[in-house]
């Protein structure tokens, strides 16, 4: 378990500078299009909750798989009561900002569940053996 965790985090840090770096490209190669100042709290957020998430997840897979389910169910619905009400506050607060703010952090919360669901499909394939 803790290997796989361990395995998830370098991902994880990983897929957080690689967001990070293309980010910075995207932003210096198309100046015309603005994107927003505060990516790198967008992936500081995200790069946190997807830890967490996986972290308390992989643990639940550990006992029931019913057990696994109903934890992964509130977890996520927990995620988007979250992120909604972060994107929210924000979209408030920076108005001017706010419609690339939200684009960001869309693409970058796709990329991040792609990397959770393909972890926690590894997980799963890796204790049923």
């Amino acid at each position: 378990m803790k290997k796989s965790i361990s395995q998830f985090t370098l991902r994880l840090v990983i897929l957080t500078l690689i967001l990070g770096l293309l980010t910075m490209a995207f932003a210096r190669l198309f100046s015309g299009i603005h994107v927003t100042a505060s990516y790198p709290y967008a992936l500081i957020f995200l790069f946190l909750f997807s830890w967490a998430a996986f972290s308390i997840t992989a643990k639940s897979m550990e006992k029931k798989i019913s057990r696994f389910a109903n934890t992964y169910m509130i977890i996520n619905f927990l995620k988007l009561v979250i992120f909604s009400l972060f994107i929210l506050a924000y979209a408030h607060l920076n108005k001017t900002d706010a419609v690339s703010f939200i684009i960001t952090f869309f693409v970058y919360y796709v990329f991040y569940t792609v990397l959770e669901v393909v972890g926690l499909k590894q997980l799963n394939e890796a204790t049923r053996k």
